[in-house]
């Protein structure tokens, strides 16, 4: 599985045309979604061009007076359409995925600049999801919005606006049950020109569904090129490393205080969300808080004694 999206800041120049199926020849890419198209009307020839040759299909949401535009190409042997719904700013496209027919829901996903715009779009997702609930959902794009002040760097990254836009778009992930993808290859997506701001704009987020079929993806940051944002390529990992290691500090569960420390410290850990999002967010925070209360005098000498001695007899 390989899926390509790119805001790629306009797509009627055949410079970019050309980088972009090269890109989709390179990486192998089954399906790609593009935003800011910037283009009224898109045709096979266009789509062709980008592609390579003629084992696709496609749609597309026509831009408003040169802005905005959403463009999707699918290989036709991979992934099989069943429906499509046309949103606010966003391509919804229901079909099954591979020889085993997986259901599976594609969203292009484009975010308004306005914050009443863009609950409108979330609030139609989010409507949207409750028709299909158990199928493997994946929505991908530019998204305009960031998830916490870490994910932006620029003069205005802490202004009210901004605070209650990482509120807004945190409360639909989680209203949508989904999954952020981490980043593999770069922290930002999103760079202006002068080098002065920089953001996670572009994203994927996943159902657990998705994880629970494919639970090595991750999504690789590629490098930018001809446009202000990156491409990102959703991937599947096909390595099998075997079963993961198990370690811990035995000294820790020497040390009587251990357990009741844990168990306080998960009581108090308050977190707001569905299910599969408060159990990693917890194991997140308590990760931290025993890195704390490993190098605090309390743990004793001899959990450190007992730890080393586990260490040395594991090796020899």
């Amino acid at each position: 599985m390989r899926i390509l999206t790119y805001n790629i800041r306009g797509l009627g120049n055949s410079v970019k045309w050309r980088i972009i199926r090269e890109l989709i020849i390179k990486e192998e890419v089954n399906f790609a979604c593009f935003q800011e198209t910037k283009l009224e009307t898109i045709d096979v020839r266009l789509c062709k061009s980008l592609w390579g040759d003629d084992s696709f299909e496609w749609t597309f949401l026509p831009a408003i007076n040169r802005g905005g535009g959403l463009l999707c190409v699918w290989d036709r042997s991979t992934f099989k359409l069943i429906q499509e719904h046309i949103g606010r700013g966003f391509i919804c496209l229901r079909g099954e995925w591979g020889e085993d027919g997986l259901p599976c829901i594609f969203t292009n996903f484009y975010g308004s600049c306005t914050m009443h715009e863009k609950i409108q779009q979330w609030e139609e997702l989010v409507t949207l999801k409750t028709s299909f609930p158990t199928y493997r959902w994946c929505i991908l794009g530019d998204f305009n919005s960031v998830r916490s002040s870490e994910e932006r760097r620029g003069s205005a990254a802490d202004s009210d606006t901004y605070r209650r836009d990482t509120i807004e778009f945190n409360s639909f992930i989680n209203n949508m049950e989904l999954l952020d993808l981490p980043l593999v290859g770069k922290k930002f997506t999103w760079f202006r020109p002068n080098g002065l701001a920089v953001s996670r704009l572009d994203r994927a987020l996943v159902s657990m569904e998705w994880l629970e079929t494919w639970p090595n993806c991750f999504l690789q940051v590629m490098s930018r090129d001809i446009s202000n944002h990156c491409p990102l390529i959703l991937k599947i990992s096909t390595h099998d490393w075997g079963p993961k290691p198990f370690r811990t500090l035995n000294g820790w569960l020497q040390d009587p205080r251990f357990k009741a420390y844990v168990e306080r410290e998960w009581n108090e850990l308050q977190i707001q969300g569905w299910g599969a999002f408060v159990l990693k967010e917890k194991l997140k925070a308590l990760k931290t808080r025993l890195k704390i209360w490993n190098v605090t005098p309390h743990f004793s000498l001899l959990g450190y004694l007992l730890f080393y001695l586990n260490y040395y007899y594991a090796i020899w």
